[in-house]
């Protein structure tokens, strides 16, 4: 017998309705499924037995382009380490480089009264394929108080350059408590090396403290015609407050960027290639700062080439209980851009946040990764390895882990210490704290990640 005509009707529209109804509740899982991004765990690579005991973990990439990826590796426990690593498109240390990939570790050309080590920073490629580690050489008995600048540079096989001032090292022992540390290096394009560092920046010696920049020659010796003597000075008018300079960057001009701190507040500067002041960049004396309300020491910043000649800056600050991750964006006249985050600058106040900032990269459409490790947490009270994205606008990308923060080996204690850019996306490294047996001493494996080109 046929059914009404209405009951068809009523039963065909019910039909439609919970087909519609499943399609909206489903569609939005698609697409965030779809839409996600996450940090991608590379292979872990064993670090040299020397370097493993010392707590040894990546602190800065370089390379990636014409050169291989090179890793600086320091200590991250109680002692200081001076190394590189090489490695290769897939993570792996090129076994072409030193010993397995690694450099030796470096025997310092002098000695010292107490506990004399090495700590390397950073580290930047030549374009002949050596490559340039930076750091200093520290000093105390129960802790670091003394610091001398140290630079070595090795040649495209890991072996230290015997051409380089003396045996492939520039360095001299630190004279007396305080002294200058070396933060960050660039290459310009003449192959004078660039440093930058901090001058008695925990407020440990005699002098108040400062940002330094130095030159030196392409044999290691310093450049007396770069700046005034041969470095350049950012002095800061507070002994107590923080002041140094944390990374550099060499412009396709041949003028040069630095960024760190002077008296607590994020400063960003822009040199001419000879040392001297930019007086078209910032307010007419070649600098600019941002107050982050931050009085603590030795804290990172960073800073990363964006689109259209523009800058990102990252800084730390906010207070105790608010503290967190500073970006800015300069444009090439040293003004805010307006059009990033709040009137130049993104600060959001996120559940999930870095603790600490020790990497920052520039994707290729503009989004912003952040690295370091995550904050201690009652469910996590150990730091893992973390980064964070924000979009080319400014704002975190919500889409990228969970609320803009993806951690690797959450509960194990790690740490990512560099981001750089690559054309497959972003790499980062750093290191984790490998489990022990009860009473073995601790012992550390690289940890390595990458953040695709089209994640998210």
């Amino acid at each position: 017998m046929a059914e009404p005509p209405r009951t068809s009707l009523l039963r065909v529209a019910l039909v439609g309705l919970l087909a519609i109804v499943a399609a909206v509740l489903t569609a939005p899982v698609a697409v965030m499924a779809a839409g996600r991004a996450d940090l991608e765990e590379l292979p872990s690579p064993a670090l040299p037995a020397d370097a493993s005991a010392r707590e040894a973990g990546i602190v800065d990439l370089a390379g990636g382009t014409e050169t291989p990826i090179f890793g600086a590796l320091a200590g991250q426990g109680k002692e200081g380490y001076f190394g590189a690593v090489a490695l290769d498109k897939g993570g792996a240390p090129d076994a072409s480089f030193g010993e397995g990939g690694f450099s030796s570790p470096l025997k310092l050309p002098f000695g010292g009264f107490d506990n004399l080590a090495p700590e390397a920073e950073a580290l930047a490629t030549q374009r002949d394929g050596k490559v340039v580690v930076v750091g200093y050489s520290q000093e105390g008995t129960r802790e670091p108080v003394a610091f001398a600048p140290l630079l070595a540079r090795y040649r495209s096989d890991g072996s230290l350059d015997q051409s380089f001032s003396t045996d492939g090292i520039a360095s001299s022992p630190p004279q007396g408590r305080g002294g200058i540390q070396l933060h960050d290096v660039a290459i310009a394009k003449d192959r004078t090396i660039l440093v930058v560092g901090g001058r008695d920046e925990a407020g440990e010696g005699v002098a108040a403290p400062a940002g330094v920049v130095y030159a030196y020659r392409p044999d290691g010796n310093r450049d007396t015609s770069f700046g005034k003597h041969g470095q350049v000075l950012f002095k800061g008018r507070h002994s107590s407050l923080y002041s140094t300079l944390r990374g550099i960057q060499v412009l396709p001009s041949g003028k040069i960027l630095v960024v760190g701190y002077l008296d607590a507040r994020l400063l960003l500067a822009r040199l001419n290639p000879n040392g001297k002041l930019d007086r078209r960049f910032g307010g007419g004396d070649g600098r600019v700062t941002l107050d982050l309300h931050s009085h603590a020491c030795c804290e990172g910043a960073a800073l990363a080439p964006a689109p259209k000649g523009r800058v990102v800056v990252a800084g730390m600050g906010g207070g105790f209980s608010k503290y967190r991750v500073f970006l800015a964006r300069y444009l090439s006249s040293g003004r805010l851009d307006r059009h990033f985050g709040d009137k130049g600058v993104e600060a959001s106040l996120q559940p999930h946040r870095l603790a600490a900032l020790l990497g920052l990269a520039v994707d290729g459409s503009g989004r912003i990764v952040t690295t370091g490790r995550n904050e201690s947490t009652k469910g996590n009270p150990g730091y893992s390895f973390a980064a964070f994205r924000n979009l080319a606008n400014g704002r975190p990308d919500r889409r990228f882990g969970r609320g803009g923060m993806s951690v690797l080996r959450g509960g194990a204690e790690g740490i990512a210490g560099a981001a750089l850019t690559v054309p497959s996306g972003v790499l980062v490294g750093g290191s984790y704290l490998s489990p022990q047996s009860e009473g073995a001493a601790p012992m550390t494996k690289l940890l390595l990640g990458r953040i695709g080109t089209t994640s998210g």
